[in-house]
């Protein structure tokens, strides 16, 4: 009995010495709390640490802490982008769709889709992603278009063409354009074209410099 006894109290105190130094939310936001936090998260060897369970988990956590400093959020976000799995990818996907995730602070689902624009193109994420051009936050339509044109898809084309003729920021124009020339189909690049001699949009070609 008394060796039973024992052994439950080396399982117990095993038990409590990983909880207690378990990686947690704390142990992040010490680690990206510095100026140079984007340098930080686009090294390597900083990032693959974060591809075991335990740290990744501290990640999303800090990512989706409501209540926590908005700021430090972003930078969970963007950390993700980064680590570029498909769990990562995942967790960007779900806090995209969720529709009080960025209720703080509405740029939050902006940097998530900026993220999302870190991972390889494909059918799923261009069906959830394009919804970001109809947001009504400015920031999250630009974000979306600049990733979109990152990732590439021709498949954007067509919600990239529907989202300009409806879209009344310059910006957000600008970046719309862009994303159509990063894709360069033959779709892509008759629509530009046509913006650049239609005469309706002078504003967009001084900012490009007088020319599509």
């Amino acid at each position: 009995m008394k060796i039973f006894l024992k052994f439950l109290v080396v399982i117990l105190l095993l038990f409590l010495s990983t909880s207690v130094n378990a990686y947690n939310i704390n142990d992040l936001l010490k680690e990206l709390d510095i100026p140079q936090w984007r340098e930080k998260i686009s090294n390597p060897n900083f990032v693959n640490q974060f591809k075991t369970q335990e740290r990744f988990k501290a990640v999303v956590d800090l990512a989706d802490a409501r209540g926590y400093d908005w700021r430090y959020r972003i930078r969970a976000i963007r950390l993700l982008g980064h680590i570029g799995t498909p769990q990562a990818q995942e967790a960007l996907l779900s806090m995209f769709q969720d529709p009080f995730f960025h209720h703080e602070c509405p740029s939050l689902k902006s940097y998530v889709a900026e993220a999302l624009g870190d991972f390889p193109g494909g059918r799923r994420l261009v069906d959830i992603l394009k919804d970001g051009l109809k947001d009504p936050e400015l920031l999250v339509r630009e974000a979306t278009a600049k990733s979109l044109g990152k990732i590439r898809m021709p498949d954007s084309v067509k919600y990239l063409k529907e989202a300009f003729e409806s879209e009344k920021s310059l910006a957000v124009k600008i970046a719309i354009v862009n994303a159509l020339k990063s894709i360069g189909t033959e779709e892509a690049n008759i629509f530009i074209r046509q913006i650049a001699s239609d005469g309706k949009h002078e504003d967009l070609k001084d900012a490009f410099g007088g020319s599509l």
